[in-house]
């Protein structure tokens, strides 16, 4: 591989190691270790949520520059998994670029759990918390039912790429809604556990850890940056559910 070409592909790692929820530490030191063991002799890696810098120098050659841009984050553990052990494969024994893309191609077609998995895995989640915070059966069940619908809703909203503010409050406009439909349908007896146990799914958590790990870390613009986001995400959250809410207690009191 050139040094172009070693810094491109160790780039693109880094790049699905974001996207996948990796904490900026990580994304630094894969692309790092990556381009030290195929023989740089320095490389300095900045990155924040929103995009990734690399300058690496190689032998008698003029060093190397690349910059990506990242357009959209997530969490999803399995395919950082999978990254990680192509890193620390790369380190021990060089490979060829065109094995690396055949690898990173494999990855980005791997799918963890199918959709029907995840529906319900997702409605679990909202059984359990139902159920943690005090909750009934009959509202745990009322929860199950919503998160089915929420999971549904989010999933086509991200699969069209709509803002993940909107998918926020979209996502809390319908818990609040289907909390109050099975409330005054006389499923359960009380609205609010309900909503709460469905609504924790929405509930920014690993971006939040993530955030307080860079700022300890002392990376502290990606700190900043990704604790703003889990912040707007929550304030979506609200917004979402306090407008059915808000419409119901002027309508019939609730």
């Amino acid at each position: 591989m050139t040094a172009s070409e070693l810094l491109t592909i160790s780039m693109d790692i880094g790049q699905r190691l974001l996207e996948s929820g990796a904490e900026i530490y990580r994304v630094e030191e894969s692309i790092s270790r990556i381009c030290r063991a195929y023989g740089a002799q320095d490389i300095q890696v900045y990155a924040v949520p929103t995009a990734i810098v690399a300058t690496g120098a190689w032998e008698n050659q003029r060093p190397v520059t690349r910059v990506v841009r990242i357009r959209r984050r997530g969490t999803n553990l399995g395919r950082l998994d999978q990254l990680n052990a192509l890193c620390r494969e790369m380190c021990r024994t060089p490979m060829d670029a065109g094995s690396i893309r055949e690898r990173i191609h494999l990855i980005d077609q791997h799918s963890s759990f199918r959709g029907v998995e995840l529906c319900l895995a997702s409605g679990g989640g909202g059984l359990f918390f139902t159920l943690l915070f005090g909750g009934s059966l009959a509202e745990g069940g009322c929860a199950f039912a919503a998160c089915l619908v929420l999971w549904a809703l989010t999933a086509s909203m991200n699969r069209i790429r709509v803002n993940s503010l909107f998918v926020n409050v979209a996502g809390g406009f319908w818990v609040a809604t289907a909390g109050l439909l099975f409330y005054y349908l006389g499923a359960v007896a009380q609205y609010d556990t309900l909503i709460i146990g469905s609504i924790m799914l929405l509930v920014p958590g690993l971006p939040i850890t993530n955030a307080i790990r860079d700022l300890i870390a002392g990376d502290v613009v990606a700190g900043i940056v990704k604790f703003t986001e889990a912040l707007l995400v929550a304030a979506g959250i609200a917004v979402g559910a306090a407008m059915p809410l808000s419409l119901a207690g002027l309508l019939w009191s609730v």
